[in-house]
Parts: structure tokens; C-alpha cells; sequence
């Protein structure tokens, strides 16, 4: 997956004061904060659907449906870090949830009989596969949540290495093992 240029240490404590200053009732910072939400889930989704070889969902239907998400959520930011973190989380689960929706509309429409042998042959569908990788991070979360949580933040919210390292407070070392061990880790859910 290719980087993308994403708001780095020189604006954060510009956006931690913007999260405070809403919480503290400026609509104002509001406005500013779900513009720049806004333009980064907008960018993510870009990227996420590209690498998914096909849109099924536009970057900006993605980017509006994540930004109800957070708008409708009684979140209680406290910095940018975890703002982010939210967002990733809230893309995510619309990819997810968009999966979902395109799975159950398939079953049974115009469905032909095959053997297994010849459903072996056939390549995975990318929305069960996105599911099937949600549901596995899910229980990553539950065993390893620093785990799951770079995760979250490397492929959803779009963070570079570094970035997460420094969200969470890791080395990027530390942020390499993760990553490897959680692939390892999913890909072995994903074929069980």
C-alpha cells in the first residue's frame, strides 16, 4: 500500500487545540476540525478503494457516510492521535458495513449451482474478503489491542509508519514487528 501525504507533527498540537476548543463549545474549531476530518478520510478513501482494484463505493460517499459516523458518536476526542484513530475505525466499518450490504444483495440473485471443485477455482470476492479481514481484526483487537490498533491506524487512517509509531509511542521497529506479526496473524484467520 503507497503513503500519502498526512498532517504530521507540526500540526499537532493545531488539531488537538482544535478538538479541545469544540469540546469546550466553539463551533468555530468545530467547523475547522470536520474540514480537515474531512479531507483526510476523503484522501484514505481514495486510496482504499484503489487498492481494492474497483469502486463499489465513491471516496466522497465513503468520506461523507465515515464523517456521520463521527458527528453522530458521543466521542469525547482527546487529541489528534485519537481522533484519527476514530476515524480509522469509523472508515473502516463503512467499508465493512458497504461489504455487507453488496454480500446479502448477491446471495441468491441469479446464483448458478457449481461444484466445489469449481468454487475452489474461483478468486476470492473482495467485499467477503474485506469482511473476513474485519472480523479478524476484531478478535486481534481482543487478544492484542496495540496490535490491532496499528493496524487500524496504517491501513485505514492512512498513517505512515512513523506516525503511528509516534501516535502511539512506539519505535518504528517495534511498529514493523507489529504490522508483520499482525499480516501473519490475519492471513492465518483468513485461511482457516
Amino acid at each position: 500500500m503507497t503513503t500519502m501525504a498526512t498532517p504530521g507533527p507540526s500540526d499537532a498540537g493545531d488539531l488537538t487545540e482544535l478538538i479541545r476548543a469544540w469540546r469546550g463549545g466553539d463551533l468555530a474549531a468545530r467547523e475547522r476540525l470536520i474540514d480537515e476530518a474531512y479531507a483526510r478520510v476523503r484522501r484514505i478513501a481514495a486510496q482504499s478503494i484503489a487498492a481494492q482494484g474497483g469502486a463499489t463505493i465513491s471516496p466522497t460517499e465513503l468520506a461523507h457516510e465515515s464523517l456521520l459516523r463521527l458527528l453522530g458518536a458521543d466521542a469525547s476526542w482527546e487529541d489528534r492521535r485519537h481522533f484519527f484513530h476514530v476515524v480509522a475505525q469509523a472508515t473502516r466499518q463503512v467499508l465493512v458495513d458497504h461489504a455487507r450490504r453488496r454480500q446479502a444483495a448477491k446471495r441468491g440473485a441469479g446464483a448458478e449451482l457449481a461444484t466445489l471443485g469449481e468454487a475452489d477455482r474461483h478468486a476470492p470476492d473482495p467485499d467477503e474478503r474485506l469482511i473476513r479481514i474485519s472480523d479478524a481484526l476484531e478478535t486481534l483487537a481482543s487478544a492484542d489491542p496495540r496490535r490491532a490498533k496499528v493496524v487500524d491506524l496504517t491501513y485505514f487512517g492512512g498513517f505512515t509508519r512513523e506516525e503511528v509509531a509516534a501516535a502511539i509511542g512506539l519505535s518504528t521497529r517495534t511498529v514493523d514487528l507489529d504490522l508483520r506479526f499482525a499480516r501473519a496473524w490475519i492471513r492465518e484467520q483468513l485461511e482457516a
